[in-house]
């Protein structure tokens, strides 16, 4: 299969042809603008989107059907994966309207079970909890929905259809031409789920993918009935890279033009040939066991290492397990009858500029102090809070930062912990598990699973990792095997999509460091400053001295890199419009794909928040460029036309 042809039309799933696709085509800056604006015509020419804040084809025909058999008159609904998550969202939707005993329904529904070995392979109980309120409390509903990440996806959607509402699961003839999910990989073989999660844990735990994995039958996956079983598993489920190896370039002329139109399987047309990828001869096992510090916390995958349907999920459960225990600490003081008696929650704090949800959840479910700078200076301001006598419950920091690429001080970050008793929580999800390991420094990690994990923009996905090393281990391990607290929602097939994306992240990860610094040394470098068209990048290596001093020290030892997420920013909005609007790439939301793609993070994610944005240096004009596996000097090639045509105007 090769990499996944440009999107070039407003509204255009990203990857194109993706039935499931995690995002979307917004091709020009006025677009982007138009949509923030809520313009009609570009909401409407929306066909894909990112999953937690656009509802998927799927889901919105389950919701349709839903509020005609069930909703009362005015009302609408959403969908969650489990009933108690469905009461957690009734609650947030309680204490946020105006009239806290507004009325909030939920219906639970649930598919049936198999009955013998043979119905295992393609069918699977699940429940459903639907949240049904007012439809003026809609847009309180979407907010935890898009906040928390505790989402049903698509696919779980398109199954309880089939399964409740006879629905026909398989597309017209029109969408099966369109869609390459629906033609290879649509009968999955739901007996494997448990298998691909025991992996994906596994991987996470170690950094290592065992060789000796997938040694079972690769038809274990699919159904043996599928006429495309051969031909999917001969392009899609080769272990050795065969996705990013197929269609590569086999003669003279890499990155010519005629690369740009060449034919190759299954109809596509790969705009960028993708780089060769070689499973090295680096023993990866032995390169992990050089990071001591990650072996010696000795992670068990299936008592430490927890999956979710998005990262979000996994950051909103890990704040969730931090207040209980706080929680505990009130009553033992209430119970005591002492001067603490009424002392109040403990505050977090939001160490740096993160992404803008993970602030979001930690300013409505709790007070938090927003150290945004996420340098020095905010370390300084933590100390003060510290040194105050005031007690924090956490810390929570991104490594790096999300947009800027900013790197606090993880160790100094221990030292204080430990001196003042807060919790640390990291996210690991732009930094990547490959390059930097930040759990030695932490208590909890968590991490996007839908990014450079799974590579393909196909599937959703988060986890949580826990430190046995941790103050809070115990009381986590035991709040993580309560079902009110903790529940494994990550559907079936989606599972077994993230099982198989990642077995070459390690590799792919290697790859996307590499392609990100010879675009940066080679290309975009000679183009910053003063005078030139980018005012200045922000990568771990050269954000700052003290952001590289930081990400080194965390930096894993044998082949961890700085990865393939960097940010420019212009010295005027003009010249952001247009090297935008030429950079012939993917251009929406999302990151650590396997394909480059381009976003104006700022002008999107805080449009209507743009003072405060600006405040920690998020610029209006900020770019933020996710890199993939594509041919080196095509890719230059790409961005030299771009920086010319704009320069030229």
């Amino acid at each position: 299969m090769v990499l996944a042809q440009v999107a070039t039309k407003l509204g255009q799933p990203i990857p194109l042809d993706t039935q499931h696709a995690v995002s979307v085509c917004f091709p020009t800056w006025k677009s982007v603008i138009l949509y923030e604006e809520k313009d009609s015509k570009v909401l409407g020419a929306l066909k894909s989107g990112y999953p937690r804040f656009w509802i998927h084809p799927s889901i919105q025909k389950l919701r349709d059907i839903l509020i005609e058999k069930y909703a009362k008159e005015n009302e609408t609904c959403l969908c969650f994966p489990s009933y108690r998550v469905a009461k957690r969202c009734r609650e947030y939707i309680r204490s946020k309207s105006a009239h806290r005993n507004g009325k909030v329904r939920i219906l639970q529904l649930a598919t049936a079970k198999p009955i013998n070995e043979e119905q295992k392979t393609w069918k699977r109980e699940c429940k459903i909890a639907v949240v049904f309120v007012d439809s003026a409390y809609e847009s309180i509903l979407r907010q935890y929905w898009q906040f928390t990440g505790e989402i049903i996806s698509s696919r779980l959607a398109e199954y309880v259809l089939h399964e409740l509402f006879v629905v026909e699961k398989k597309p017209s003839p029109a969408e099966e031409k369109e869609y390459i999910e629906t033609r290879y990989g649509r009968n999955l073989n739901f007996a494997f789920a448990d298998r691909a999660k025991e992996l994906t844990k596994k991987r996470i735990a170690t950094k290592v993918i065992d060789k000796d994995e997938h040694d079972e039958e690769e038809n274990y996956h699919f159904f043996s009935g599928n006429p495309d079983e051969q031909n999917f598993q001969a392009t899609f489920l080769d272990s050795s890279l065969n996705e990013a190896n197929h269609g590569e370039d086999q003669g003279s002329g890499i990155g010519s033009e005629e690369d740009f139109n060449s034919e190759s399987h299954n109809g596509l047309v790969s705009t960028i040939p993708p780089e060769p990828i070689e499973m090295s001869t680096i023993d990866e096992e032995q390169s992990v066991e050089e990071d001591a510090g990650r072996c010696a916390l000795r992670v068990c995958p299936e008592r430490d290492v927890f999956l979710f349907p998005s990262g979000m999920a996994a950051i909103f459960t890990g704040h969730r397990l931090l207040l209980q225990w706080d929680s505990l600490r009130l009553n033992r003081a209430r119970n005591g009858n002492d001067l603490t008696s009424s002392a109040p929650n403990k505050k977090t704090v939001i160490f740096g500029f993160p992404y803008a949800d993970t602030l979001h959840v930690l300013q409505e479910f709790n007070e938090t102090y927003f150290l945004g700078d996420g340098d020095g200076s905010s370390m300084n301001e933590l100390t003060k809070i510290l040194h105050s006598g005031e007690q924090i419950l956490a810390v929570f920091i991104e490594t790096p930062s999300n947009p800027l690429l900013k790197m606090g001080n993880l160790v100094e970050l221990k030292r204080l912990s430990e001196l003042f008793g807060f919790f640390i929580i990291i996210d690991e999800t732009v930094g990547g598990i490959v390059n930097i390991d930040g759990l030695p420094f932490a208590d909890i990690v968590c991490s996007s699973l839908t990014k450079t994990f799974s590579g393909d923009s196909n599937v959703m996905g988060g986890s949580m990792v826990l430190n046995p090393q941790s103050r809070v281990y115990d009381f986590a391990t035991r709040f993580m095997q309560l079902e009110d607290e903790y529940e494994d929602l990550l559907w079936c097939e989606d599972a077994i999509y993230l099982e198989r994306n990642s077995r070459d992240f390690i590799a792919r990860t290697i790859r996307i460091n590499y392609n990100t610094e010879y675009l940066l040394d080679k290309i975009i470098k000679p183009h910053v400053g003063k005078d030139a068209l980018f005012k200045k990048i922000y990568y771990p290596n050269l954000t700052s001295k003290e952001t590289l001093t930081n990400y080194d020290m965390v930096r894993c030892k044998k082949e961890g890199g700085y990865g393939g997420l960097f940010s420019l920013t212009f010295h005027d909005e003009d010249h952001a419009e247009a090297f935008y609007d030429n950079l012939q790439l993917n251009k929406g939301p999302s990151l650590g794909t396997n394909f480059t793609l381009v976003f104006p993070y700022t002008l999107m994610t805080y449009y209507h928040e743009m003072a405060m944005a600006e405040k920690f240096g998020v610029e209006r004009n900020l770019l933020r460029i996710s890199v993939g596996l594509e041919n080196q000097l095509t890719l230059g090639k790409i961005f030299q036309k771009a920086i010319d045509q704009t320069l030229a105007i």
